[in-house]
């Protein structure tokens, strides 16, 4: 597929799965339209003065065509840019600071300065001198911060109720003009950045990361260690650490070097008076932004070919080439055209071949490391063990594709079905959350035109075929570096931070054989959707439009998010699906069957926007649907035909048991916070099994036994389905009877077994996960007695006060890791809270301990909050839940969790609002004394501390809670 390198945040924190900006180019070692256009009416043209020219420029903010907010722009006195965005639509309000400067500029000796800049912004300022005021304050009105590092920017971000934006925004714009840097939490925050240094020393992305730039041009910053530790942060003879901050800040920090953002449903007017009255003290010091001149791969380095050792159980291969940054091509997007071509996924593509010859699972293509100037063209393929022993035949193949593309496939019918594929979605495009939107627009504004920060990353104004033969030419096996990742790769060289064994190796081209055969560039796309009349102007009531034993089905039509899009979700239930694991390995194993089988057929479905996924649980397996309505039906026919017709091919059968096992393998090797949540969902929740039982079910399963199993699972069927966006009654019923008239769903709903959540009865051992990492941490539950509405409200309102001043005292004053978190938990609708802190430095009694002694202050925080300040917190909640959705998908995921725990008059959240609201704060403290009386469950893991988790001596504690 084509892949565009995620913009990475320091919020998710890393994650390559996980992007928020998917737009914006990036880099790995991140901390974190053609065809006609109108222009939305309401866009504001200004007036906007540069002080670097005489006279005066206007601006156009051009919007999408079916955006309905109003932009301005402007130029404060002291030279800082800021974009303004009034929506009357969302009801939070949202900033984002974008300072071009990040990693990529920290100084020699102090690798990391910027991060730690970042994490030391929030702790004080001249205005605001506590390190808790900023987070107290968005805790205290529901709202949400955040901030990343990336190579060239570092960005600061949150949301809040729109009534409580000018007191935030208060507090969030001193840090960019007097923050304290104080000396006292100097000291205590270079261990936050250790702590987080340390907990990323296991990820593979890291890791593989490191080998590479250790084996790129040393000269190039992105080659350069970026997080930060405690050997890097630290008072040098000649200068403290604190010094080198305020020199960095004042070298960097500058209002012209900033760009700002303030969306809300606020006038414009009204913004303008924030932002000059709160933004205008920025200092102005005459900076510009900086450009980075070296390149990151030396002439005389290339062709090369690499090993480094990866520690979970998976094999790839990427291909890198140097080009230039396709961000100066943005208007043409060539590369974008290329990354297309090459990660092409339908039969007689690179990756269907190599599948056929069992050697590939996946391939993506896309840019990676863009500094402005230069960047790397990868690929990268997913092996199978089998294709691990022919690198070399894959690189000959890939080479061959491409010189196919290259003599056949820069066409301009091609570039014009991509570019009309990228014009429909920049004219529907879905809402963002104000601070995603913010975050956005804000790096944007430091890469592009200020008009056209709304659609540059949508822009493919014309073919032009010489360009997109520059960057094909850049293409070549002399300028190649090859890195190959497995873990059985040892070598005698190792990273410098985080200790990945590498080493070069040799490419034997006199030894291949014979090349790929049956490379075949795509055919035009018949998914592509001519019809995007709406045909809904406003929202019907979800209501049931089919209801039969067997099945039944649900519709919500609306247009209200002005886009002809459809979403559906379809359950397809079996009685026996939770009765034991081999059942349970067995469903999943046919639902990855199902999605993989069809991925070379429907990829171009997927081009086109139409979004295919299954996925197995508890009660059977889900198809999601999502994309445009029109041509969506044949697509949902093809699955179905799929799923009830199609031979099981055994390669297919083999690729997703494969997949499926190296998930299971690789868990113990995941991020540990998210290790002890899974341990916490598998012992509360039943029926469910933890992976080493999944990885011994599925080895004696085979693939016949999957095959006998699809007749059984498909002959006792109960369906549930749900249809919500832009359709009609008699489209959803038409689809409906194709669903009964295919699937001849038989057995009741009462026939399918519930979840069931389990409450302990006593204080039960910790619970200990499989684990590889090297952290210690600490997943502290407590759960509520009751589960109605009264008690989840309540329980609610406990998390949305815990959440800050538990992060405060755990992570800002004692230091006890970098990841510290509180928060509400229901498993279903059993309301619980859940407090995790997760350590390199502490073992799980130290953690417990801290908790227990945080939690004996606040039960004395309680019991002592006024009030008004109840008040507030449960204002905060209640307006969170009943929140307008901004996305059809939004709106889907609600509907569909309330269809399926039964709550058909779709009004939960408006009730638990209610009950929010309703709560006096007698008995909310009454509730935090009655859950400070109930048993804990805790989840924990140590550094060479044994796992229970399959001994399950803590079952004798749990109980079918009433």
């Amino acid at each position: 597929m084509a892949l565009c390198t995620p913009h990475r945040t320091h919020a998710d924190r890393h994650t390559r799965r996980h992007s928020r900006h998917r737009a914006l180019a990036g880099h790995p070692n991140t901390f974190s339209a053609r065809g006609r256009y109108v222009p939305c009416a309401r866009a504001i043209w200004i007036l906007m003065t540069n002080p670097s020219a005489s006279g005066e420029q206007r601006h156009h903010i051009i919007p999408g065509p079916g955006d309905s907010a109003t932009y301005e722009a402007l130029m404060l006195d002291n030279g800082l840019q800021v974009l303004l965005v009034h929506d009357d639509r969302i009801e939070r309000a949202g900033a984002a600071m974008n300072v071009a400067a990040g990693s990529a500029f920290n100084p020699v000796r102090f690798p990391g300065l910027a991060h730690f800049l970042e994490h030391m912004l929030f702790l004080g300022t001249d205005h605001y001198p506590d390190p808790n005021d900023y987070q107290q304050f968005l805790s205290a009105h529901g709202g949400h911060h955040n901030a990343f590092t990336a190579p060239r920017d570092t960005n600061y971000f949150f949301d809040i109720a729109p009534e409580a934006f000018a007191p935030a925004l208060a507090r969030f714009s001193r840090f960019f003009i007097a923050p304290t840097l104080d000396e006292t939490y100097v000291e205590r925050e270079r261990h936050a950045v250790n702590a987080e240094y340390q907990a990323r020393l296991q990820d593979d992305g890291r890791r593989i990361e490191d080998a590479l730039s250790q084996a790129l041009n040393s000269e190039h910053p992105y080659n350069h260690f970026s997080i930060g530790n405690l050997d890097t942060l630290r008072d040098l003879p000649d200068q403290t650490l604190r010094e080198a901050l305020v020199a960095f800040h004042d070298a960097h920090y500058d209002a012209n070097t900033m760009s700002l953002v303030l969306i809300g449903p606020q006038p414009l007017e009204a913004l303008s008076s924030l932002a000059r009255e709160l933004f205008s003290e920025v200092p102005d010091r005459g900076l510009s932004r900086r450009s980075i001149d070296h390149p990151l791969v030396l002439d005389d380095q290339l062709p090369m070919a690499m090993a480094a050792q990866s520690l979970n159980q998976q094999h790839q291969v990427r291909f890198l080439f140097p080009i230039p940054d396709p961000e100066q091509d943005y208007r043409l997007k060539p590369v974008s055209f290329l990354s297309h071509m090459i990660g092409h996924e339908a039969p007689g593509s690179l990756l269907a071949c190599l599948r056929q010859r069992g050697w590939a699972d996946s391939l993506s293509a896309g840019s990676a490391r863009g500094d402005g100037q230069r960047a790397l063209l990868m690929v990268n393929i997913e092996l199978t063990p089998k294709g691990c022993e022919h690198l070399d035949e894959i690189q000959a193949a890939l080479m061959d594709w491409i010189n196919l593309i290259r003599d056949q496939g820069v066409e301009s019918w091609r570039y014009d079905e991509q570019a009309r594929g990228v014009e429909q979605q920049f004219r529907f495009q879905q809402r963002q959350a104000p601070a995603q939107q913010a975050t956005a627009l804000s790096v944007a504004m430091a890469r592009y035109p200020i008009e056209e920060v709304r659609r540059a990353g949508f822009l493919m104004e014309g073919f032009n075929a010489a360009r997109i033969h520059d960057y094909l030419d850049a293409l070549t096996p002399d300028r190649l570096l090859r890195l190959y990742t497995g873990p059985e790769v040892t070598g005698e060289q190792r990273s410098l931070w985080f200790d990945t064994p590498w080493q070069h190796v040799s490419v034997h081209h006199n030894q291949l054989e014979t090349t790929l055969e049956g490379l075949a560039l795509p055919q035009p796309n018949a998914f592509i959707a001519r019809d995007l009349e709406l045909i809904n102007k406003d929202s019907k009531a979800t209501r049931c439009i089919l209801d039969t034993p067997g099945m039944d089905l649900w519709l919500h039509a609306t247009g209200i998010f002005g886009a002809p899009r459809v979403e559906w979700r379809i359950s397809l239930q079996s009685p026996h699906a939770g009765q034991d694991v081999r059942q349970s390995v067995l469903t999943e194993l046919l639902a990855r069957w199902l999605e993989d089988s069809l991925s070379d057929a429907l990829y171009p479905a997927r081009l086109a926007g139409q979004g295919v996924s299954t996925h197995a649980h508890a009660r059977g397996m889900t198809l999601s649907f999502s994309g445009w309505r029109d041509r969506q039906t044949l697509v949902m026919s093809q699955v179905l035909d799929q799923l009830m017709h199609a031979e099981m091919d055994t390669h297919h059968l083999q690729r997703v048991s494969r997949s499926l096992k190296r998930r299971w393998q690789d868990e113990p090797g995941s991020a540990l916070h998210e290790q002890l949540n899974r341990a916490l969902i598998q012992a509360m929740i039943t029926p469910g099994w933890t992976s080493e039982a999944r990885l011994a079910a599925l080895e004696e399963i085979t693939p016949e036994a999957v095959r006998e199993f699809r007749h059984q699972w498909l002959g006792e069927l109960h369906v549930q389905a749900l249809a919500t966006g832009d359709t009609s009654i008699e489209l959803a019923q038409q689809m409906g009877e194709t669903l009964k008239a295919r699937l001849s769903p038989g057995v009741t709903s009462e026939a399918i077994p519930d979840l069931s959540v389990l409450s302990p009865t006593a204080t039960p051992p910790m619970l200990r996960p499989q684990s590889r990492r090297g952290d210690s941490g600490v997943l502290y539950y407590l759960q509520g007695k009751g589960r109605s509405l009264e008690d989840q409200a309540r329980m609610a309102i406990l998390g949305q006060m815990i959440s800050a001043p538990f992060f405060n005292q755990l992570r800002t004053d004692q230091q006890l890791g970098y990841v510290v978190s509180a928060r509400y938990q229901p498993l279903i609708d059993a309301p619980g809270l859940a407090l995790l802190v997760q350590s390199p430095d502490h073992d799980t009694t130290v953690l417990n301990s801290r908790i227990e002694q945080f939690l004996e202050g606040f039960d004395e925080l309680v019991m002592g909050t006024g009030d008004a300040e109840m008040v507030a917190y449960q204002q905060a909640v209640a307006e969170r839940l009943v929140e307008r959705e901004q996305r059809l998908g939004q709106i889907t995921a609600r509907l569909w969790q309330e269809l399926a725990h039964g709550w058909t008059g779709f009004d939960r959240r408006e009730q638990l609002a209610a009950a929010v609201s309703a709560q006096r704060s007698e008995d909310i403290r009454a509730a935090w004394q009655a859950l400070r009386s109930r048993p804990v469950l805790l989840a924990g893991a140590d550094d060479g501390v044994a796992a229970n988790l399959m001994d399950a001596p803590w079952q004798s504690f749990l109980t079918l809670m009433s």
